[in-house]
This record gives C-alpha cells, sequence and structure tokens, in this order.
C-alpha cells in the first residue's frame, strides 16, 4: 500500500482496487459460477458461507459450504498477486482466510441495505451488534505505531460493473473509529429512496476488488442496475482470530499451493508454527479415517439389505 491507499483506508475503513482480476479470471469465475447455479435444485444467489453452519443435518465436520470446492480460480484467489500486499498490510504477516461466499442481486431479487458494523472507537459503543475489541468481539480496527490492527478484514471481487447508484457495497465511510452506535432509523432501508445520505455508494468495475475492514458499519445497497450484481467475498483474520467456528479442511480442496494450505489453517497464537502443522496433520488424518469407515460402514449395510 503507497501513502495514498494508507490515507484513504484508515479515514474511509475500505479501498477500490482496480484491475484486481484480468479478464480472463473474470470469465472464468463466471463460467464456474453458471456451471453451480446450472446444477442447482432451485435458482440460487447465494453459495459458500459465513461458515457458522453446516449445509444440511448429514453433513460431516467441516463440511461447511465453500466455493473453494469449485477450484481453480477460485482456489486462486485465497492470494492473488494483486490483493496480497494490502492484506500483508492490514493483517500483518500468517494471516488466514477465514470464510467464504457470493452474493447475486437482480431487478427481481434487488435486496435491501441492512448496516451493521462500525462504532469501533476508543470509547467504543452501544448498539447491540457491535462486534469490536470492547465488547469481546474480532471486528476491530485501530492504528497505532505505523501499524494497522483489523479483525477481520474483507474483500469483494466483482464479477459486474456496478455503476453509480445502480446498488451493491455500500458504507458509512468513517465508522470503524466512530464511537456512537448507528442510529436504528439508519439501520435498514428496503429502497435506495429510503437510503441515508450518510451512506457512501462505491462504483466499481468488472475486475475491481473493493477492500474493508468489518469495524466499518456496510451493507448492500437495493439492486436498480441492468444485469445482475455479483460478488464474491473472501474474507480473512489474522492468525489468532476466527470469525467462523468452522475451519476449512484443506484435504477437502484439490490444487492447493503449499501457502494456500498453510492460509487454511485454524486458528492459534503460532500461526503456521510446526507445532500448529502437526496438530492439525492428526486432526486431519484421523477425519480422513472416520470418513472412509463410514463409507466402508455405509457399503456393508448396503450389502446386508
Amino acid at each position: 500500500m503507497d501513502e495514498y491507499e494508507k490515507y484513504a483506508f484508515d479515514l474511509r475503513g475500505y479501498l477500490v482496487v482496480r484491475n484486481a482480476l484480468y479478464t480472463e479470471q473474470v470469465k472464468s469465475l463466471s463460467d464456474r459460477l453458471d456451471e453451480a447455479r446450472a446444477c442447482a435444485e432451485k435458482p440460487a444467489y447465494y453459495f459458500g458461507s459465513d461458515r457458522t453452519q453446516y449445509a444440511n443435518d448429514d453433513a460431516p465436520a467441516w463440511s461447511s459450504p465453500s466455493m473453494l470446492e469449485w477450484g481453480g480460480t477460485y482456489t486462486d484467489l485465497i492470494d492473488l498477486p494483486t490483493i496480497a500486499p494490502y492484506l500483508q498490510t492490514l493483517l500483518g504477516d500468517h494471516y488466514r482466510l477465514d470464510h467464504d461466499y457470493i452474493k447475486m442481486h437482480d431487478a427481481e431479487h434487488p435486496g435491501r441495505l441492512y448496516l451493521h458494523g462500525g462504532g469501533q472507537g476508543a470509547g467504543g459503543g452501544t448498539s447491540k451488534d457491535l462486534v469490536g475489541a470492547t465488547d469481546g468481539g474480532q471486528c476491530y480496527y485501530h492504528f497505532s505505531n505505523g501499524k494497522f490492527y483489523n479483525g477481520l478484514v474483507a474483500v469483494a471481487f466483482e464479477l459486474n460493473t456496478v455503476g453509480e447508484c445502480q446498488g451493491g457495497f455500500a458504507c458509512v465511510a468513517g465508522s470503524h473509529k466512530v464511537n456512537f452506535g448507528l442510529p436504528d432509523s439508519w439501520r435498514q432501508s428496503p429502497t435506495q429512496e429510503d437510503i441515508p445520505e450518510i451512506v457512501d455508494q462505491v462504483a466499481v468495475n468488472a475486475g475491481d476488488a473493493i477492500i474493508f475492514t468489518e469495524a466499518c458499519a456496510h451493507g448492500t445497497v437495493p439492486w436498480q442496475g441492468p444485469g445482475e450484481r455479483r460478488s464474491i467475498f473472501y474474507k480473512y483474520t489474522p492468525h489468532a482470530v476466527a470469525w467462523s467456528p468452522c475451519y476449512y479442511n484443506a484435504d477437502l480442496y484439490e490444487g492447493l499451493t503449499d501457502a494456500q494450505i498453510e492460509m487454511l489453517q485454524p486458528p492459534s497464537s503460532y500461526g503456521p508454527h510446526p507445532h500448529t502443522r502437526e496438530i492439525w496433520a492428526r486432526v486431519q488424518a484421523e477425519h480422513a479415517e472416520l470418513l472412509q469407515l463410514r463409507a466402508e460402514l455405509a457399503a456393508i449395510r448396503g450389502t446386508s439389505t
């Protein structure tokens, strides 16, 4: 990050990285999304998850939905070269991918603005949904001794252009440092006409990325643009912090590099330390053994019937 970007992020709580994705990458991400939607049982406008729940009652551990299962460009996004330097500056060494999902909106499914986050100033806030350091949460933000400290940083990759006042990502710029809770009457806006003037709508081109701290009050403006808004969210934390209680198991995804595997490790104060790797390797081995035993048991039961 250069001096202008650091100033802008500290001031507003977000940055737009132009051309974070090549045209070929945007097409590949869109094509894989279309394939997944074609296989869905019903029209889908959301994939992935915040990894706080399982897909169904029969899902085994670590099976919380993830777009990493789609492989290819979706695994490339884990440590994209155009984004990694920003994350390094904002989160420090050994940051980790915590969860991922994609949202889509169109004329029939425009969504509504629900502002959440904010109130992470020195005095904290009192609003019921604040999740900052003052109430034991992890969506904090502060800057000290020349270094950024963030609890959860989101990267929104845009697959389609979002023009002025069309919808998509919006935030209350600067609210990551505010000392008061967001007024309740500003929190929800079912239409664009209801949106408070204090909310900034961010216009972006296909291939751009928006990086923001979750400590900044943010949400999605109801869609009024042509076609469809397609925004991929990859969310990162420092190595000792987690939003989701459901961690990634790198064994479930193909084609990962060693660096990507380390970024999928569970949180710990050690980070990707030899002690942590040894513990997690044993957990993964036992998980694989359990799945194999369940498959064998299911086969035996199938034969007996």
